[in-house]
């Protein structure tokens, strides 16, 4: 498993607000997974379907703190690139394999939600991430992305207008 998301962006130097934590498995290690959290006291509060077919996301919650923990179930890359591949970080007071900005890049690519999208233009404005590294592994996982991720990357570079300014206030008398 990765942790990806809100939470791997803040350890890697991008907070971005968030009140779940996400983690990223793979299908054949689903069944562990979801026996893993519900023996740590998280109930699924979404349907998990079976061993053989788990559902591609489920939400569990903790009901000490209400906070979500959405684990992401995938089939093969790039989330199993992140998943061997993410090295170890400090994230809540523990230990985990935590997904790079690279990896974070990646997964971003494949979804089409506001603050993915969002999330994708910040990492690559913000100039730390190897953009040339995670296109080079992108082109030996899915090559036929490459136009979608050169678009991406582009319109993430350019920067947006400042917004207009008010027009001045009159003054009360």
């Amino acid at each position: 498993y990765s942790v990806g998301g809100a939470a791997a962006l803040g350890v890697r130097g991008l907070p971005r607000m968030t009140a779940d934590l996400d983690l990223v498995g793979l299908v054949d290690d689903a069944p562990a997974a979801i026996a893993a959290l519900g023996s740590a006291g998280l109930r699924a509060a979404t349907p998990v379907g079976t061993a053989d077919d788990p559902e591609s996301m489920i939400v569990f919650v903790d009901p000490a703190t209400g906070v979500d923990v959405d684990l992401l179930v995938a089939a093969g890359d790039p989330e199993a690139t992140v998943i061997d591949e993410a090295p170890r970080a400090t994230v809540f007071g523990r230990e985990a394999p935590v997904a790079t900005l690279e990896h974070l890049l990646l997964m971003y690519l494949y979804s089409n939600e506001p603050k993915h999208l969002g999330d994708f233009a910040s990492i690559v404005r913000q100039g730390r991430a190897d953009l040339g590294a995670a296109e080079r592994k992108l082109a030996e996982i899915h090559p036929e992305m490459l136009p979608d991720w050169k678009r991406r990357v582009t319109e993430a570079q350019r920067r947006p207008l400042a917004a207009p300014k008010p027009p001045p206030r009159k003054r009360r008398r």
